[in-house]
């Protein structure tokens, strides 16, 4: 495989990733799979609503964030993300959580809870890794992205990766989620078939764990989790199937609960891992072909409804990924357009640096 092409995987798994969430911001959030439908413009064509209307934020409540085309507050901590890992080859804890709290108290949009946590911590004098929030989201795939744009093919991804899910999340759970999805994304960057990446990844990761000082409980959980995946991408034919599954299983025994029907779609793990992984086992054997994967993928994300963007931004990144060849990004023209321009510029300028040292 020529560097040309794994450049190119590179690109297209950022660039991907920021089309992803930015597509999905629109509805982000709902989490009725019915009120989604009544939402959506099109059930064909479900990205890029406009206006956007998405729950819990708005472009009125945060001005200059939000409109058409913008990213959603996880694509925002993306994009910060990617910038950090841009400016430095030598990403680490320490310099990035004093970047990332200088972002954090200045970007002007909507924080999450664990950056809410993150900040205080910070001004409480907590240092890398105490700074980090005990949260198991799926905020990890944000610094994902970026760090195995950086790191891929080299034997210290696991420290960098796990040094930059700590800054924002000092949770077990979380790293070891966090290293399954850079290790899957890695193999599509550097040539394996979907499938192949996979198995790879689970039949592997316990060293990396290990190596990562991640204890039994967090293993245990994400090789569940990983199972689990891997039997609903086997017999359900939708991702909204795969999370009316997750969320029952979550909730057994609350069978009258509100969200009985909902609790898998949110951002919480391992939940929003199992999505995921799901949708890749049940495309796989598609994924050879893959220029459709990632519009048809993220349009049925979108409407499987609950924490879109987080899964969006993981899904895109791999089916981006997979598309790319010699010659381009291969990223659907008429997706990237919708984008904010000055959001894709800055996009564009951080994943140049990274490809291109």
């Amino acid at each position: 495989m020529t560097s040309l092409l794994i450049q190119n995987r590179v690109t297209a798994a950022l660039r991907g990733a920021f089309v992803a969430d930015a597509a999905s911001m629109g509805t982000h959030w709902i989490y009725d799979p019915a009120e989604m439908l009544k939402t959506v413009t099109s059930v064909e064509t479900p990205e890029f609503r406009d206006p956007p209307s998405p729950k819990y934020y708005s472009a009125t409540d945060f001005p200059g964030h939000y409109q058409n085309g913008m990213l959603s507050p996880y694509g925002e901590q993306l994009l910060f993300v990617t910038e950090h890992v841009a400016s430095t080859m030598d990403l680490t804890g320490d310099a990035m959580s004093q970047e990332m709290f200088q972002w954090a108290t200045t970007f002007g949009g909507r924080p999450d809870h664990a950056l809410t946590t993150f900040i205080d911590n910070i001004k409480a004098d907590k240092k890398f890794p105490e700074c980090g929030a005990d949260d198991d989201q799926a905020h990890i795939y944000m610094k994902v992205v970026p760090v195995v744009a950086r790191y891929h093919g080299k034997p210290d991804l696991v420290d960098r990766l796990s040094q930059a899910v700590r800054v924002h999340q000092n949770n077990q759970k979380a790293v070891a989620f966090g290293i399954a999805a850079a290790r899957i994304l890695e193999a599509v960057i550097l040539g394996a078939p979907l499938e192949e990446a996979l198995e790879t990844c689970q039949q592997n990761i316990k060293d990396d764990l290990a190596n990562a000082n991640v204890p039994n409980d967090a293993q245990e959980a994400l090789m569940e989790a990983f199972q689990n995946a891997k039997t609903l991408g086997k017999e359900k034919s939708t991702l909204d199937e795969i999370l009316l599954e997750v969320s029952h299983q979550k909730m057994k025994g609350n069978e009258d609960s509100n969200f009985y029907d909902l609790a898998g779609r949110s951002c919480a793990l391992p939940g929003s891992f199992i999505g995921p992984i799901a949708l890749f086992y049940k495309s796989a054997s598609n994924a050879a072909a893959s220029t459709t994967l990632f519009a048809s993928a993220l349009r049925e994300n979108i409407l499987a409804s609950g924490d879109t963007c987080s899964r969006s931004v993981f899904i895109g990144a791999v089916f981006a990924a997979l598309a790319a060849n010699e010659k381009s990004d291969s990223l659907p023209s008429d997706w990237v357009e919708k984008m904010d321009p000055e959001t894709l510029k800055k996009v564009d300028a951080a994943i140049g640096t990274i490809v291109s040292t």
